[in-house]
């Protein structure tokens, strides 16, 4: 198998060679290491200085993250394998590589990753090391060279001896042994993505229109073919919703975690094309657990997952092209929490009998109707522009700011659908509108802009919500709050 892989990761280097593929090479050189070794070898010499840049921030995470307080030992080489300079700059997660005249091929760096977890707080925000696995997210390990963030990477993955390792990237099964390779498109894919190893890795592959990958580990007792039908269920309903199939497979990294003290596990994640879900030993799965706490998992599975679609395809000014430096301020995450969230209610709302979706979708709009109606006085002034912002960096350092801006962004989205569905006599929805905002995004490759969206979803569906939009973005304080729409049920 070692031999295989080998010739497999040559060949597709010798593919790429001519499209100027960074190589990427992640090593967990033995069962036990607190660290992971990351070497970075560039297709052609470049001249120096460079500069290596770690993420302080990853998309849809909404808050600074120092993964670059984590990163040891940065090297950089010449073409003859001779060391070169390398100076940690006095600001920001970067390091100076090489001087004038150099010329440098490759770059190394390790990541500590018990002095990670221990240090980050929310479980979802970091990579994490056990005696038998290692379940690591790509911004938290890889680095990149600033100016080549658009270049197509090539990654290969080298396990503890004998250990199965997994890529989102590639997500095959079986898993292979001791080594991985993938390619990606750029660093964000490559960013986006996560890597997962050893024997306590479960891995189960559940068919569908979009395969599904259950990649778990447990620390406690978890009932993973109820996690699996939930997963296999809300990937389905909110890939019928959205109508195409933007990827072939979706990874549930599922996490079962026994909880570190002063640690949070009530977050989950999205990506690209997986979503990470690192949750603590009251959140267990088992025959036992009732219909409600089903549902709560179930519309979880089913949000994380509609946003990859929206925002991850599409997506407002300030989230694209990211900025892994520091939180960007983004106008709509309204838009990005609230019709991701909306979209899921919406997706699993259809697939159950028509009484039980009626009610399902009721129940959501109230409780969300209740963060808008008991928020602080404070957070009612403000409006959805201005607490959009506020979001984007303190969206769960302070979970009131993010609870509202996401209630927000998800009433505003029923109202709209409400409207559009009235005003069509039924032949359109916001699923129509927010299909053609997609395929917008998939022809232009750009954001929205906030003043744009009516139109887009006007030639979409026929109905103007500009009014809608425009009272849902003032303060929500009473004189400006929305009509109630979780007891009308569009028909």
């Amino acid at each position: 198998m070692k031999n295989w892989i080998t010739t497999a990761f040559l060949l597709c280097a010798g593919i790429l060679h001519a499209q100027q593929v960074i190589h990427y090479r992640l090593t967990y050189a033995a069962a036990g290491d607190r660290s992971v070794h990351v070497r970075i070898e560039l297709p052609t010499p470049r001249p120096g200085p460079l500069e290596l840049v770690m993420p302080r921030n990853y998309p849809g995470g909404y808050e600074l993250v120092p993964y670059d307080s984590f990163v040891d030992g940065v090297a950089v080489f010449s073409a003859a394998d001779k060391p070169l300079a390398v100076r940690r700059t006095a600001e920001g997660p970067r390091w100076v590589l090489g001087e004038k005249g150099d010329q440098l091929v490759r770059v190394e760096y390790a990541v500590d990753l018990v002095r990670m977890e221990q240090q980050i707080l929310s479980a979802v925000d970091t990579s994490k090391v056990r005696p038998r696995y290692a379940g690591l997210l790509g911004y938290s390990v890889f680095a990149y060279i600033d100016g080549l963030e658009d270049s197509k990477i090539a990654l290969q993955v080298d396990g503890a001896p004998g250990w199965p390792v997994f890529s989102t990237l590639a997500p095959r099964l079986p898993a292979s042994i001791g080594s991985s390779v993938a390619t990606a498109s750029d660093y964000y894919a490559l960013a986006d993505s996560e890597v997962l190893m050893g024997p306590d890795l479960q891995l189960r592959e559940l068919d569908g229109p979009i395969k599904l990958i259950l990649a778990a580990y447990l620390e406690e007792a978890d009932d993973l073919a109820i996690e699996g039908q939930l997963a296999r269920t809300a990937l389905d309903r909110v890939q019928q919703y959205f109508g195409d199939m933007p990827f072939p497979t979706y990874t549930v990294q599922l996490e079962l975690l026994k909880p570190l003290a002063g640690h949070d596990y009530s977050f989950s994640q999205e990506h690209l094309d997986s979503g990470t879900f690192s949750l603590g030993k009251e959140d267990a799965m088992n025959a036992s657990s009732t219909q409600a706490y089903r549902d709560i998992r179930l519309l979880n599975y089913a949000h994380h997952m509609a946003h990859s679609w929206i925002p991850k395809r599409a997506y407002g000014e300030g989230y694209m092209p990211f900025v892994w430096e520091m939180p960007p301020i983004i106008d709509t995450i309204w838009f990005n929490e609230g019709f991701g969230r909306y979209a899921a209610i919406s997706a699993l709302a259809a697939g159950m009998p028509a009484a039980e979706g009626e009610e399902f979708r009721r129940a959501n709009l109230r409780r969300l109707r209740n963060i808008v109606e008991q928020a602080p006085p404070f957070i009612r002034r403000m409006p959805t522009v201005v607490l959009s912002r506020e979001a984007s960096f303190l969206y769960s350092t302070d979970f009131r700011i993010g609870m509202n801006i996401f209630a927000r962004g998800s009433l505003m989205a029923a109202e709209m659908d409400e409207q559009i569905r009235q005003e069509s006599q039924g032949k359109s929805s916001l699923r129509e509108a927010l299909r053609a905002l997609l395929a917008r995004t998939e022809k232009e490759h750009r954001p929205f802009k906030i003043d744009e969206l009516p139109a887009i979803f006007k030639q979409a569906t026929g109905v103007d919500v500009r009014r809608v939009l425009e009272r849902w973005l003032q303060p929500s304080d009473d004189k400006g709050l929305a009509p109630d729409v979780s007891d009308r049920q569009p028909q």
